[in-house]
């Protein structure tokens, strides 16, 4: 009795079918997921932005790009796109006060 293809592959710990495994993406598809990761805290987490750039050094670049990505979570916070982030910060903030009130009782 043969073993199929799916029947001979490792065994793994994940999920992931044998099949899909072994087929992978593209340079350009991971590229594209690579962007897309990079623009979602762009549009919807712009407020922490600007700390990131503090950790980039003192240089004449650094000084344009803090002044973008300064430009860009004001265009952000006019837009309104900076609002679900800021509710996800002030729900966790209230559960970190529950948090506390009720380590007092």
């Amino acid at each position: 009795m043969a073993l199929t293809r799916s029947e001979r592959a490792p065994l793994v710990t994940d999920a992931i079918p044998p099949h899909l495994r072994r087929r992978g993406i593209t340079q350009r598809q991971l590229f594209m997921a690579c962007a897309i990761a990079a623009a979602m805290p762009a549009l919807l987490a712009s407020h922490d932005t600007p700390a990131w750039t503090e950790h980039l050094g003192d240089s004449r670049f650094v000084h344009r790009l803090r002044d973008t990505i300064a430009a860009w979570d004001e265009e952000m916070e006019r837009s309104g796109l900076s609002r679900p982030h800021e509710m996800l910060r002030e729900a966790m903030a209230r559960l970190l006060n529950l948090q506390w009130s009720d380590e007092n009782r």
